[in-house]
């Protein structure tokens, strides 16, 4: 039986379930170079973009969480995506079985603030729903204002490690 993901709102977003209806906001996103600079390096195909899509929908239906589509309130225009994965991804040291925090924002939300209020208000209910479990993100060690949003949210470097033949910077809040 499929979880109901949970409609969160902050002061000016609202976070709620992806819909099929959805998705050529979020083929867009992805196709975008600016977005996946640091996410992977190259725009997805529309293939990659379909699948990652019901990776992410799929997820609230097995594990209880996943991400949520980004809206702003003001406009109801998407924004981007947020949210909590457990990609059992093979990297040392392993994050399997921590929920794995992850934000991308399509360029018209760059330079708003948005990434650090959507993650922090996923943080705050994965504080009330993860039972004190530790969570993590990965991220690319050049992409500062990433960083910088997980600094906002409590996070800290932990590791430094290759994943997808890539180095990253794994961080964690306790």
């Amino acid at each position: 039986m499929a979880n109901p993901v949970p409609i969160l709102e902050t002061e000016r977003l609202r976070m709620r379930a992806f819909s099929g209806d959805d998705f050529p906001f979020f083929r867009a996103m992805w196709a975008d170079a600016e977005v996946t600079r640091f996410i992977g390096g190259k725009p997805k195909s529309e293939e990659q973009s379909w699948t990652t899509f019901l990776k992410m929908i799929g997820h609230w239906s097995v594990m209880g969480f996943g991400y949520w589509a980004v809206e702003e309130k003001t406009s109801g225009a998407l924004i981007g995506e947020v949210g909590f994965v457990d990609y059992k991804r093979p990297i040392k040291p392993s994050l399997k079985g921590e929920p794995e925090i992850g934000w991308v924002l399509a360029p018209a939300g760059f330079g708003k603030g948005y990434a650090t209020e959507a993650a922090q208000e996923a943080v705050r209910w994965g504080d009330e729903h993860f039972g004190g479990a530790r969570m993590s993100c990965i991220i690319d060690p050049p992409h500062a204002a990433s960083i910088r949003v997980a600094e906002k949210c409590g996070f800290k470097e932990t590791a430094r490690t290759c994943y997808g033949g890539e180095d990253i910077i794994v961080l964690h809040r306790d």
